[in-house]
């Protein structure tokens, strides 16, 4: 599981049909502090309804994430697993 900060939405002109009616959110990961770490944002899909700038978990686990979009062939690898009160 993953610290991170929401930066960004991602927009596909065309996905894996997988990926339908998901949101897919841009995430920069953070230390505890809050402090961006120097590494490239990526591409999680949201259960939440996250907004732009809030921080949230994301989970790594593929299988997991293929398991939320009931497709075990889907591209997907990270999903939001939770949102984080400030």
């Amino acid at each position: 599981m993953l610290l991170c900060r929401v930066v960004g939405n991602a927009v596909a002109t065309h996905s894996h049909p997988s990926l339908d009616g998901f949101v897919m959110l841009l995430c920069q990961r953070e230390d505890a502090e809050g402090k961006a770490l120097r590494e490239a944002p990526f591409v999680a899909i949201d259960l939440f309804g996250a907004g732009m700038h809030q921080r949230v978990f994301v989970s790594t686990d593929g299988i997991g994430a293929r398991g939320i979009v009931d497709d075990e062939h889907s591209p997907v690898r990270n999903f939001i697993q939770g949102l984080i009160d400030d």
